[in-house]
């Protein structure tokens, strides 16, 4: 396992101790599950960002959300939404 240091401001540190205290775990649990879950988020948002320029570059016809809304049934959505 690879220690890693990081400088955190007064305040974090100290949010940090009273979550660690509160959930009766180690700081350094809780900075683990923090980056484990930051990280997972990220590559979600990479994942969907390549997925996102590669359909893109298909350059493929859209559709209007009305005419989506309304083939779909809901006619009166953009009335709602206004």
């Amino acid at each position: 396992m690879t220690i890693i240091s990081a400088q955190v401001s007064d305040e974090l540190y100290k949010s940090l101790n009273d979550v660690a205290k509160q959930l009766q775990r180690s700081s350094s649990y809780i900075i683990r599950e923090a980056i484990t879950s930051y990280i997972e988020e990220m590559k979600e948002d990479i994942e969907d960002y390549n997925d996102a320029v590669e359909i893109s570059a298909r350059n493929e016809p859209t559709i209007p959300l009305e005419e989506v809304m309304k083939n779909l049934g809901f006619e009166d959505w953009n009335k709602k939404n206004d």
